[in-house]
Protein backbone atom coordinates (compact mmCIF):
# COMPACT_ATOMS: atom_id res chain seq x y z
CA UNK A 1 0.00 0.00 0.00
CA UNK A 2 2.92 2.38 0.56
CA UNK A 3 4.32 1.39 -2.55
CA UNK A 4 1.65 2.33 -4.33
CA UNK A 5 0.58 6.00 -2.40
CA UNK A 6 4.67 6.81 -2.95
CA UNK A 7 4.69 5.74 -6.46
CA UNK A 8 1.48 7.86 -6.90
CA UNK A 9 3.14 10.65 -5.04
CA UNK A 10 6.11 10.83 -7.30
CA UNK A 11 3.92 10.61 -10.95
CA UNK A 12 2.30 13.87 -9.71
CA UNK A 13 5.58 15.45 -8.77
CA UNK A 14 7.27 14.87 -11.85
CA UNK A 15 4.04 15.82 -13.99
CA UNK A 16 4.39 19.33 -12.18
CA UNK A 17 6.02 21.81 -14.16
CA UNK A 18 8.03 23.62 -12.00
CA UNK A 19 10.77 25.67 -14.20
CA UNK A 20 13.84 27.03 -12.61
CA UNK A 21 16.00 29.99 -14.31
CA UNK A 22 18.92 29.38 -14.73
CA UNK A 23 21.22 30.72 -12.06
CA UNK A 24 24.59 30.83 -11.16
CA UNK A 25 26.85 32.80 -8.15
CA UNK A 26 30.75 31.14 -7.88
CA UNK A 27 33.71 32.45 -6.62
CA UNK A 28 36.71 32.16 -9.61
CA UNK A 29 39.99 32.70 -6.69
CA UNK A 30 42.15 32.31 -9.85
CA UNK A 31 40.75 35.92 -11.12
CA UNK A 32 39.36 36.66 -7.85
CA UNK A 33 36.41 37.52 -8.70
CA UNK A 34 32.64 36.25 -8.42
CA UNK A 35 30.79 35.36 -11.70
CA UNK A 36 26.59 36.23 -11.63
CA UNK A 37 25.32 34.40 -14.39
CA UNK A 38 21.01 34.24 -15.02
CA UNK A 39 18.77 34.21 -17.85
CA UNK A 40 18.66 37.81 -16.91
CA UNK A 41 20.15 40.19 -13.47
CA UNK A 42 17.51 42.62 -13.39
CA UNK A 43 19.14 46.47 -12.77
CA UNK A 44 17.47 46.45 -9.23
CA UNK A 45 19.25 43.48 -8.32
CA UNK A 46 22.25 43.97 -5.75
CA UNK A 47 25.27 42.24 -4.58
CA UNK A 48 26.94 42.10 -0.63
CA UNK A 49 29.58 40.79 0.36
CA UNK A 50 29.50 40.04 4.27
CA UNK A 51 32.36 39.05 6.22
CA UNK A 52 31.74 36.17 8.72
CA UNK A 53 30.38 38.20 11.37
CA UNK A 54 27.92 39.57 8.93
CA UNK A 55 28.81 42.96 8.34
CA UNK A 56 28.96 44.20 5.20
CA UNK A 57 31.94 44.97 3.69
CA UNK A 58 31.07 45.97 -0.30
CA UNK A 59 27.58 46.50 -1.83
CA UNK A 60 27.48 46.68 -5.45
CA UNK A 61 24.29 47.67 -7.25
CA UNK A 62 23.63 46.98 -11.35
CA UNK A 63 22.93 49.99 -12.64
CA UNK A 64 21.63 48.27 -16.34
CA UNK A 65 20.23 45.52 -17.21
CA UNK A 66 22.25 42.41 -17.84
CA UNK A 67 21.33 39.66 -20.00
CA UNK A 68 24.21 36.90 -19.85
CA UNK A 69 26.34 37.32 -17.14
CA UNK A 70 28.52 39.62 -14.84
CA UNK A 71 31.82 39.17 -13.39
CA UNK A 72 32.75 41.47 -9.50
CA UNK A 73 36.70 41.76 -8.83
CA UNK A 74 36.97 41.19 -5.19
CA UNK A 75 41.07 41.86 -5.54
CA UNK A 76 40.88 44.34 -2.95
CA UNK A 77 39.66 42.30 0.18
CA UNK A 78 42.05 41.07 3.01
CA UNK A 79 42.47 37.25 3.15
CA UNK A 80 39.37 35.48 4.99
CA UNK A 81 36.42 33.93 4.57
CA UNK A 82 33.07 35.64 3.01
CA UNK A 83 29.64 35.36 1.88
CA UNK A 84 28.60 36.61 -1.52
CA UNK A 85 24.53 37.13 -1.45
CA UNK A 86 22.89 38.00 -4.46
CA UNK A 87 19.62 40.10 -3.37
CA UNK A 88 16.74 41.09 -6.03
CA UNK A 89 14.88 44.54 -5.45
CA UNK A 90 11.94 43.02 -3.15
CA UNK A 91 14.26 41.91 -0.91
CA UNK A 92 14.07 37.71 -2.21
CA UNK A 93 18.04 36.10 -2.00
CA UNK A 94 18.67 34.24 -5.10
CA UNK A 95 21.80 33.12 -4.18
CA UNK A 96 24.07 32.85 -1.18
CA UNK A 97 27.79 31.52 -1.25
CA UNK A 98 30.52 31.14 0.70
CA UNK A 99 34.28 31.80 -0.67
CA UNK A 100 37.60 32.37 0.73
CA UNK A 101 39.74 35.03 -0.51
CA UNK A 102 43.86 33.70 -0.29
CA UNK A 103 46.96 35.13 -2.01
Amino acid sequence: MWFVLLWLGLVVWAQTPEVEPRLSLHYDGSRQVLVLSADAIAPSDRLEILDLIGRRVRLFVLSSPVSEGLTVSVADLPEGLYYARWITEQGRVRAIRRFSVSR
